[in-house]
């Protein structure tokens, strides 16, 4: 990159940190009280041991205190975090298939109509009840009670999802048509204990259950401890899957950034994130004080073009296909990353460890005399498009830097307005009865990890399910179609059909395909056994010395 730009880029980005029109971008950004170490401290975890008496502690941080530990389908990646020492998920997708947990076995009839679903016999709560068919209908019923309809794991289509309870374990569940994707709801459920509350879903909302540390759980520990500020687990002994060598996990409220990687370096936590090339490039020198981990975080990052902004839904297809000729991902990645150890340029609105992913999936090609050509004919040049993004998450700042950059080359003005969570979301997927639908243009966001056997998330974008991303009706009923095609080869031509029919439609850009590093104290290994983000599902590879 030339030293021009990015001077013009820095420059920029000044300008964008003095311009948060979305509410507070700082919310979880917050110094926790107390980040500071004493002088020579330098692994937390060997402090602690001394304190328990030999027993090994994992101290990790939170960007927030959640308010409950109650496991849900539908979760923050915090909470998913703050819940994963004490409740397991029935089991995880990877890249290589089904990861079994609280479940041993999912058996998928030949017509993909009927799953059926077997509980691990040993697995159990901890207060020695079992885990069984009665928790996962008795979870089913409270998200129905919650939504107050049916849901993702009832009907599909609006045909009902018949369960049968074939005994204690096994459950078996029929579909009404077949649903691609139902494996993929089935990995985000997390059983809650039916009989803490007497079978009755209902009981649950005004019960304080999970704000207490007698809760039943069925992972590797149970909760020692609700603090203000930290939340403390301890191993359990009777964990179905083993005994965890690490006794007490401990995770505290600590801020992002500078503040999260002193609190590291003072050996406050055991591991931390890394999302810049600085910060790679300077842990990597120093292997004899940390060990470095990374997984394919399996993440699109990616740009989406408003259909109700106030000034995209005025433009023709020609104005979005200019937006996204003028974007050059390679100097994105090189600029906001500084490495492709940290993120790739995608080519498919799929991720590649998905295995409908095809990789001969064409991509987006950077041309900027064609963009500008298309962008004076279709009347986008003068323009001025608002751009917002999630501050709470990493790079999105300099990727909105080089964005508006680039579009200025094409005559085309760029508004940024930095949001935190809690105001970016309600925005971003805005209904189109909502006041906030049409004050934004284009805005960065990232998808859930994307892994398995089935489309994943991009059949509630594709179709327009989760909000108005202005996918054509073709497009949607291309993904229907192919979502409920049982054979397997006939499926992958769909999906690649589809994957190419996505792009030529401009309206989301593949912006980065993103791998999860993270630096540890030396005495701590295991970190990368588990390739499920958010981390940590297996707590039994994690190991401190």
């Amino acid at each position: 990159m030339k030293k021009k730009l990015v001077s013009l880029m820095l420059a920029s980005m000044l300008a964008v940190s003095m311009f948060a029109g979305c509410g507070n971008s700082g919310k979880k950004e917050t110094e926790a009280a107390g980040t500071t170490a004493a002088a020579g401290e330098t692994e937390a975890s060997q402090g602690t041991e001394e304190a328990d008496g030999g027993e090994s502690t994992f101290t990790a941080a939170l960007s927030y205190m959640p308010s409950s530990l109650q496991p849900s389908a539908q979760s923050s990646d915090d909470l998913v975090f703050a819940i994963r020492p004490i409740y397991e998920p029935l089991f995880a997708e990877t890249a290589d298939g089904l990861e079994y947990y609280l479940a041993d076995s999912l058996e998928i009839s030949e017509d993909g109509l009927t799953y059926t679903l077997h509980i691990n016999d040993k697995a159990t709560w901890s207060d020695g009840e079992p885990v069984c068919v009665d928790d996962v209908l008795f979870t089913i019923d409270y998200g129905v009670l919650s939504y107050g309809g049916p849901t993702s794991f009832t009907a599909i289509n609006g045909a009902e999802v018949t369960f049968n309870k074939k005994d204690d374990k096994t459950l078996e569940i029929v579909l009404p048509q077949v649903y691609d994707n139902y494996t993929r709801t089935l990995a985000q459920f997390y059983p809650m204990p039916s009989h803490a509350f007497d079978n009755d879903p209902s009981k649950i909302n005004d019960s304080g259950y999970f704000t207490k540390t007698d809760m039943a759980t069925n992972g590797a520990y149970t909760v020692a401890e609700i603090n203000e500020d930290s939340i403390v687990y301890t191993a359990r002994d009777d964990y179905y899957r083993g005994t965890p060598s690490v006794k007490k996990v401990i995770m505290k409220t600590i801020g992002a950034g500078s503040t999260r990687q002193l609190a590291f370096e003072n050996g406050e936590i055991d591991y931390m994130r890394i999302t810049t090339a600085e910060d790679l490039e300077k842990y990597e020198a120093q292997s004899d004080k940390y060990n470095l981990y990374t997984v394919s975080e399996a993440r699109l990052n990616y740009i989406q073009l408003n259909p109700n902004g106030s000034v995209m839904s005025t433009l023709s297809e020609d104005a979005r296909k200019a937006i996204f000729l003028a974007l050059n991902d390679e100097e994105i990645i090189n600029f906001a990353y500084g490495s492709d150890k940290l993120a790739t340029v995608p080519n498919s609105l799929l991720t590649p460890d998905q295995s409908l992913y095809n990789k001969d999936c064409a991509g987006y090609s950077y041309n900027l005399e064609e963009a500008k050509k298309l962008a004076d004919s279709s009347g986008l040049t003068g323009t001025t498009l608002t751009y917002i993004y999630n501050a709470d998450r990493s790079n999105m700042e300099a990727v909105a830097t080089v964005v508006q950059q680039q579009l200025s080359a094409i005559g085309v003005n760029v508004k940024i307005e930095s949001c935190d969570s809690a105001t970016f979301f309600p925005r971003f997927f805005a209904g189109k009865d909502s006041d906030q639908v049409s004050t934004w243009d284009l805005g960065t966001n990232g998808w859930d990890s994307q892994r398995g056997s089935n489309c994943g998330q991009s059949y509630s974008y594709f179709t327009n399910r989760l909000c108005d991303c202005g996918f054509s009706d073709e497009l949607s009923g291309m993904v229907v179609t192919a979502m409920s095609t049982p054979d397997a080869a006939e499926r992958q031509a769909l999906w690649n059909d589809i994957q190419d029919k996505a792009l030529a439609e401009y309206w989301e850009y593949p912006l980065t395909y993103t791998n999860y590093i993270m630096v540890s104290q030396k005495n701590v290994t295991g970190l990368d056994s588990s390739t499920v983000i958010p981390e940590f599902i297996d707590y039994l590879a994690i190991h401190v010395d």
